[in-house]
């Protein structure tokens, strides 16, 4: 068995092995095998077809449009790709609102990312109820609710995304820890029944006995080296007795116009390879430039929209009487970015009320922070305590020695001075003047 017959074989293979698994659920291993099969065979359409659309079943449209988009550009005629990208398209806002939901998915990484749990939790529970199927939302939303110790909304969190991919590691990790926790979460037997929809329109391939020989290793160099050299030595023996063997010269002329014919249709081959390489370059370059631009246009418009869903976030606060949530709200909020003068009007009221009652719950969201190690969020803390009030001496203190701690010698300084100078507090004027000795 030649060479490139040999890893057409293993592609068919293991789009196969893909396609069952999709068939059944298990999309993980699906997906694992579709991109060895285009490992081997990139050109195969119908496993980036079918790749696609599990991307696009666990929410992940972008990858499964650039699949699709690289599909097409192979093969224009008689794709499927090509209704897949003509389902969306006909959907009005899809794009704009898969855009939105990443958009808050991200958002929702930097909160957890930073701490602010609960900010994270109010982002995701949007973005599953608008996306359930968003795997990567359900997991995310599933260790938080774990880390807070709410098992029974991280397993359901869990149950959705095994029913979307019954074999997901991650998703069957936590499921155990959830387990673990003595909840009694329902068995879920769905994903064995049910079948990915759109998967019985990808065609078995032919050659389905094709096994893959036990010996095969995916990084067997040495081996491919040996195949081809093996190839060359057999075709140079393949010409040589061909050629120098000729007998008549009506024999070496047919030889040499098949081989001419061959020579164009492989050139003309090439220059459609090239040219379809060149076009799919020119793609990716326009489609990174879009994102680009997408980006520097939208970069400003997310901070201002975080800025009043954290007011949002203040005022649900407030109705559910749960003013610690709303005063670690605020203590993210960023006033300047809201230019609409009804909700700056709100932002006073809330100040006000902010100054007269939160001072003393930030200095002690400041001090659990520092006792947990995180100065940075600590200093936050403490520098709006000092922004309502001024004469947050204690805060002032704290905020000095961490930055005393941090060598920023200047930022300290100044704050023990303004405590030494102005603190009517004997005993802290006295620690701020041990501690500026250095």
């Amino acid at each position: 068995m030649d060479y490139e017959r040999k890893t057409r074989y293993i592609a068919n293979s293991y789009y196969n092995m893909g396609l069952d698994k999709a068939r059944l659920r298990d999309l993980s291993g699906a997906a694992e095998c579709l991109k060895k099969s285009l490992h081997f065979n990139k050109y195969m359409t119908d496993a980036r077809n079918l790749l696609g659309l599990i991307y696009y079943e666990v929410g992940e449209v972008g990858d499964a449009l650039v699949q699709w988009v690289i599909s097409m550009n192979l093969q224009p005629e008689e794709n499927r790709a090509d209704y897949y990208l003509g389902e969306i398209q006909r959907k009005k806002g899809t794009m704009d609102n898969e855009r939105r939901l990443v958009r808050r998915f991200n958002q929702a990484l930097v909160y957890a990312q930073n701490g602010s749990e609960d900010l994270a939790i109010l982002q995701l529970n949007k973005v599953v109820e608008s996306k359930p199927n968003y795997v990567k939302a359900q997991l995310l939303f599933a260790i938080l609710c774990i880390a807070r110790g709410d098992y029974q909304k991280a397993g359901k969190a869990v149950n959705k995304v095994l029913q979307i991919d019954c074999n997901h590691p991650k998703a069957l990790y936590y499921k155990s820890l959830v387990k673990s926790s003595g909840v009694n979460i329902k068995s879920e037997k769905e994903p064995e029944k049910r079948k990915l929809k759109n998967a019985v329109s990808h065609r078995q391939m032919e050659d389905d006995d094709v096994i893959i020989p036990p010996s095969y290793r995916e990084t067997t160099r040495d081996q491919a080296v040996m195949n081809i050299l093996a190839g060359l030595v057999l075709g140079a023996a393949v010409i040589f007795f061909l050629v120098m063997p000729a007998n008549t010269k009506s024999i070496n002329e047919a030889h040499n116009k098949e081989m001419l014919k061959y020579s164009e249709q492989l050139s003309q081959a090439n220059k459609k390879s090239d040219s379809l390489n060149a076009q799919l370059e020119t793609l990716k370059a326009e489609k990174k430039a879009a994102e680009d631009s997408l980006a520097s246009l939208t970069n400003n418009a997310d901070s201002i929209l975080a800025q009043y869903q954290a007011v949002i976030g203040i005022l649900e606060a407030y109705k559910k009487n749960d003013f610690n949530t709303a005063v670690k709200i605020y203590a993210g909020l960023d006033p300047t970015l809201i230019t609409s003068e009804d909700v700056q009007a709100v932002i006073g009221e809330i100040r006000k009320d902010m100054a007269e009652k939160g001072t003393s719950i930030l200095e002690d969201l400041g001090d659990k922070a520092t006792a947990a190690g995180d100065s940075q969020t600590a200093l936050v803390y403490y520098s709006k305590c000092i922004e309502l009030k001024p004469a947050s001496w204690q805060a002032k203190f704290k905020s000095a020695v961490i930055y005393k701690g941090m060598d920023q010698k200047d930022q300290a300084n100044g704050l023990f001075s303004d405590i030494i100078n102005n603190s009517k507090d004997a005993e802290l004027t006295a620690k701020a003047k041990t501690e500026r000795g250095f």
